[in-house]
């Protein structure tokens, strides 16, 4: 469940890059409802904060939390692949230590 959660975040924050360049193409208040990425964006934001309700109920706060910061190594590998950035060794060594402190705080829940 909170997989998918960190899934949709970083869907998200691509939709939400996506309507932020059409917004700047044009910014009137008709230009934000009939921003499909944006609203898009924050529908899967919806949609992942029902699942994060769901998984809370299930499962211990101090586990799940911290789960999330997988969505940023989503996000760092997306926007690789949809807008072109640079993958660094920093960036790189970020995403490490994010998966390892996800890892340690795996291993450390009560089953």
């Amino acid at each position: 469940m909170i997989v998918a959660f960190t899934v949709f975040s970083a869907a998200a924050q691509v939709l939400l890059k996506f309507g932020t360049i059409q917004l700047k193409l044009n910014p009137s208040f008709t230009g934000l409802l009939t921003n499909f990425p944006l609203l898009g964006g924050l529908a899967l934001y919806g949609i992942g904060a029902g699942l994060m309700v769901i998984a809370l109920r299930h499962g211990e706060l101090s586990v799940l939390y911290p789960l999330i910061s997988l969505s940023y190594v989503w996000v760092a590998v997306l926007s690789v692949l949809v807008f072109g950035e640079v993958m660094n060794v920093y960036k790189v060594t970020g995403i490490c230590a994010i998966m390892a402190g996800v890892a340690v705080l795996g291993s450390g829940a009560h089953k």
